[in-house]
């Protein structure tokens, strides 16, 4: 890898008139604020502890958990690709995101009112799972289109910083609603208030919608959005064709979303192997984003100020060590007391999701991030596809071992990769052939 002039790269920023200080600093606010109000919703839905125990509830089996990983990445990856020439193509990107966060609120509304009148119903897992599967693929929607107003509203170089203000103030915000109002909904004694739980995410969730509205974007030019599949598959195939970087980091995020496969999974062994109840919810949900923002307190300004591929290299060494932290407390008779630190090190996933995209921005001119995002979130959703049948064999062994250690052994190849990626903030290129 060569950083000579002669192969320097143009490194992509913002449009002029998103560059103005003043619109710089109202815009760093008002996404700050956005995350923020995001995070206390979401920490009412995790995917690693809350949402396992809704489904431990319902009363399924680990296959039918798989699923969830499933639905996230499915959902983060199709629709986006079918739908990325129309975020492209829309003048302003903030009012898809405002509409898909109404969606989110609409879907955990419907979830907390089908628990509180059908929860023992047969067929409630399933209408669940399809409610949860189109719930994704909103997410799906909104993380391209919120995606795609960073890369066109801040600064390469304070989008690190950016991220620290949401960790940072939404774990801060959402722990004090956790720590408040989980033993309110979910006591270790007594019923489960899933209702009130998804109702007040839903709430939040549309909170966040009407602040995203609130940015300063410019106007893009409208075009013609074109939604045929074919069309679709072209753009991600020429993504593929024109940008070694892009594939290297490509196969990177596919390995490294390996990690996400274990989400549904962490809650459930720790109930089995330690024996534990829903009263340590919450401390495990503190635990977790606490976690995250604090590695964002660290991995934030490194972004910033080495680029986006040296903290791929930090969080992978983290994401290693949980599965394998896993397995080991869950055989100690100890492991119980300490097993929150397990979910300190999860928050690294979604973290390192965010950090993938950041290092993708740079690869490119805005015009293009809704490609060049939609497609990489259709290769790291390629792991989670094979979920329920990796999730089967926990089932199938009676363990989470192999499917434990396999996903570690996956990570491991996935961070010596990171030392064959370019560095685009500094203009770095591949060497020429």
């Amino acid at each position: 890898m060569s950083t000579s002039a002669s192969q320097q790269v143009e490194i992509h920023d913002i449009p002029e008139a998103a560059a103005e200080p003043q619109v710089q600093r109202h815009n760093f606010l008002i996404m700050a604020l956005y995350q923020i109000s995001l995070r206390c919703g979401w920490i009412f839905k995790t995917e690693s502890i809350v949402m396992p125990a809704f489904l431990d509830a319902l009363g399924v089996s680990a296959w039918v958990r798989g699923f969830l990983p499933l639905f996230n990445r499915f959902g983060q990856s199709v629709p986006p690709m079918l739908l990325a020439s129309t975020v492209a193509g829309t003048k302003q990107k903030k009012s898809i995101v405002m509409s898909t966060m109404l969606l989110f609120s609409v879907s955990f509304f419907a979830i907390g009112f089908l628990w509180n009148l059908y929860a023992q119903e047969s067929w409630m897992p399933a209408l669940f799972l399809l409610i949860y599967a189109l719930f994704f693929m909103v997410v799906g929607v909104h993380n391209l289109a919120a995606r795609s107003v960073q890369g066109k509203l801040i600064r390469a170089n304070r989008r690190g910083r950016l991220m620290l203000a949401g960790n940072v103030g939404g774990a801060i915000t959402s722990v004090a609603l956790a720590y408040f109002l989980f033993p309110k909904w979910l006591p270790a004694d007594g019923p489960h208030d899933f209702f009130g739980m998804f109702a007040f995410a839903a709430v939040m969730f549309m909170v966040s919608a009407f602040i995203a509205l609130l940015v300063i974007e410019p106007a893009d030019p409208r075009t013609k959005p074109t939604q045929r599949i074919s069309k679709a598959i072209r753009d991600a195939k020429l993504t593929f064709q024109q940008d070694a970087r892009f594939r290297r980091i490509a196969l990177v995020g596919a390995l490294t979303n390996t990690s996400i496969m274990l989400f549904p999974h962490y809650q459930p062994i720790a109930k089995e192997y330690l024996h534990l109840s829903l009263d340590n919810l919450m401390p495990w949900v503190i635990a977790q984003n606490l976690g995250m923002a604090a590695f964002s307190l660290v991995l934030g300004p490194i972004a910033d100020l080495k680029g986006n591929r040296a903290v791929i290299r930090l969080l992978l060494i983290v994401m290693i060590a949980t599965p394998l932290l896993a397995l080991f407390l869950i055989h100690q008779p100890w492991g119980g007391k300490v097993y929150w630190i397990v979910f300190v090190l999860v928050g690294m996933t979604p973290f390192s999701i965010g950090i993938l995209f950041n290092y993708t921005l740079e690869l490119t001119e805005a015009s293009n991030h809704p490609r060049y995002l939609a497609t990489l979130g259709l290769v790291v959703a390629i792991p989670a596809a094979l979920s329920p049948l990796v999730s089967y064999s926990m089932d199938f062994f009676g363990s989470p071992t192999p499917l434990f250690s396999a996903v570690a052994i996956l990570l491991v190849i996935a961070w010596l990769l990171t030392f064959r990626l370019p560095e685009p903030r500094y203009g770095e290129t591949l060497p020429q052939k």
